[in-house]
């Protein structure tokens, strides 16, 4: 009865997921002009929405990684405090998404997290729905597929699962994980006021400080030390394993989007830059932009350590109005409403000081045909200076493979130019201009190339040649053709002739507008003229030649004549040679 009630449970889990993971969220991607939009049918105005289990996020997280292993790798981090006394068999999972995802690659990294609260309950349902909702996007979206191609993103969806999966059966105020306290009464520690506080040296900003609790029944406890708990253990070993440019900490309530300090009104070194990238995020989903002092104190957070410690650019969404919404359409907007902001954030990371940089450069949807190639122009400035060796043009025509072409520079200013080799009339050429600064940070032109890309096509100057292979010939076994095709013409000149015909089994190609053939083999043979003039446009024609076998000739005049010569001289020659026998 178990066994059955467990494949039961298990058979409902997958079906539940394979309905999860189909598209049911409308969203807009904001990058500059370009806006791309998931249209999904209306949602009932009274639907309650269903929150998910540690459970179900695993099974989705699995069959993810399954349907998307070139981009997908699930890794566990660490456990869940349950898991570390035998009590349940959470771990604290985290998901790799990038293109060579087996690969370390020098990408900018980023970090999301979830769910450090367990009555947040809307926070790790933006996770998988953003995890959903990028992988199912590769190789159809523009923006989403540079991002996956250009970034190592790292979700950990659910900081704390025991909390979580309490909450959602027992007690929906649960804040705190699942450790039983030194009272062996309370449980529960604030998984984000156990951080390391703010490592800048002011003790003010240290563990246990402002916004904190030592009472182990507070929802703020702070645990009897900075990293007691295995989940925070988890993400602190996890940041310092990577070089993450920029986090995105997901929590609720309020509406807002936040940075450091926390602890303290004072400004971090970098505020400028925090201000900026916390004001375009706030500025996609809605939500007001502030320093997290603004709200109330705390310490001992993720925030102000992530900053302090591993020197990332953190930044905290508070979703939402409530931590539960009920009905299944204020979810999903707030879903809706983050995923674009995600998309923001994790394309900041490539340059997370906002320092100018920018690539100008006109595209022409046609060029005229050029014997010397086409040049590509760009104006490359950088505040930060340009990596004058770092700026090429790569290209493919008629979409083949990709070609990079390093560029020059013609003048002492800040244009670019390479020049991509001739191609003929008609030839569709695709390209792009990639240019780094001395920071390293890299810039294209389209910026999110080559899923975006400039691309001409290559007009004619004149008209095409017209190829003329002259007259159909007859000759016999061993007389010579001469081809001719000087009748071809074309407005600026035919430049190479080649003429191709089968013989004896095996293709013959003659070049030139008059060559010649002697045909041993009789037959019909059908010859093409191909006719290419500068402009690489090209025409063809055709003749045949017709060869005759001959039998051999019967003796004539003249060859009886040739025979009555050598008969005699045959004769002559052995009369002499019988009087010297007589002599000697």
């Amino acid at each position: 009865m178990q066994k059955s009630g467990y494949v039961f449970e298990r058979l409902f889990v997958l079906v539940i997921a394979a309905v999860f993971m189909c598209p049911v969220v409308h969203m807009t991607a904001f990058a500059g002009d370009i806006s791309t939009e998931l249209e999904a049918p209306p949602i009932p105005p009274s639907e309650q929405y269903v929150y998910h289990n540690y459970s179900f996020m695993k099974d989705v997280m699995y069959e993810i990684e399954f349907q998307f292993p070139e981009i997908t790798k699930i890794y566990d981090i660490g456990d869940a405090w349950e898991k570390t006394q035998g009590i349940a068999d959470r771990d604290i999972l985290a998901m790799k998404i990038s293109d060579n995802v087996l690969v370390d690659e020098d990408e900018p990294e980023v970090l999301i997290l979830a769910l450090h609260h367990a009555r947040e309950w809307v926070n790790h349902e933006i996770a998988i729905e953003f995890i959903r909702n990028i992988t199912s996007a590769y190789g159809n979206n523009t923006r989403l597929s540079w991002l996956v191609d250009n970034r190592e993103i790292w979700i950990v969806p659910m900081v704390n699962p025991d909390g979580l999966d309490y909450s959602l059966e027992f007690d929906s105020a649960w804040r705190k994980n699942r450790r039983l306290n030194y009272d062996n009464i309370s449980y529960g520690v604030d998984l984000n006021r156990n951080y390391n506080g703010s490592e800048n040296g002011d003790a003010l900003g240290a563990w246990g400080g402002a916004g904190t609790s030592d009472d182990p029944t507070s929802d703020i406890y702070c645990g009897e030390y900075a990293f007691s708990e295995p989940e925070t253990q988890a993400i602190r070993d996890l940041a310092y394993a990577h070089d993450f440019q920029v986090e995105l900490d997901f929590h609720s309530s309020g509406d807002w989007v936040m940075w450091p300090w926390g602890y303290s009104a004072n400004l971090t070194p970098d505020d400028d830059s925090l201000v900026a990238i916390g004001n375009r995020l706030a500025a996609i989903n809605g939500y007001t932009a502030a320093q997290s002092f603004d709200m109330y104190a705390t310490t001992g957070d993720s925030l102000d350590w992530l900053y302090g410690g591993p020197r990332v650019y953190p930044f905290l969404f508070e979703t939402g109005s409530v931590f539960q919404p009920d009905r299944a359409v204020e979810v999903w907007a707030i879903i809706d409403e983050n995923m674009p902001a995600i998309w923001e954030g994790i394309e900041i990371a490539g340059d997370r000081d906002l320092k100018a940089f920018d690539i100008s450069h006109t595209p022409l949807l046609t060029r005229p045909y050029s014997a010397s190639g086409f040049p590509i122009d760009a104006v490359v400035t950088a505040e930060r200076g340009v990596d004058t060796g770092a700026v090429s043009v790569t290209y493919r025509v008629d979409g083949g493979p990709w070609s990079t072409l390093p560029t020059d520079r013609p003048g002492d200013n800040d244009t670019y130019e390479a020049v991509i080799p001739s191609q003929s009339a008609g030839s569709f050429v695709e390209y792009y201009i990639v240019a780094h600064d001395l920071s390293g940070v890299e810039k294209m032109s389209p910026l999110y190339a080559p899923y975006d890309i400039h691309s001409f096509t290559v007009t004619a100057v004149s008209g095409p040649p017209v190829a003329d292979a002259g007259v159909d010939q007859e000759s016999l076994l061993g007389e010579t053709i001469y081809f001719d095709g000087l009748g071809s013409t074309d407005d600026v000149g035919v430049v190479n002739y080649t003429w191709t015909f089968v013989y004896d089994g095996v293709t013959q190609t003659l070049y030139g507008p008059t060559p010649e053939f002697t045909f041993m083999i009789d037959g019909v043979y059908d010859v093409a003229l191909t006719v290419l003039d500068g402009e690489g446009s090209q025409d063809s024609d055709s003749m045949v030649v017709t060869v005759s076998s001959v039998p051999i000739p019967e003796f004539g005049a003249f060859a009886m004549a040739m025979s009555v010569v050598a008969l005699a001289m045959f004769v002559s020659g052995s009369a002499i040679f019988r009087r010297r026998r007589r002599g000697v």
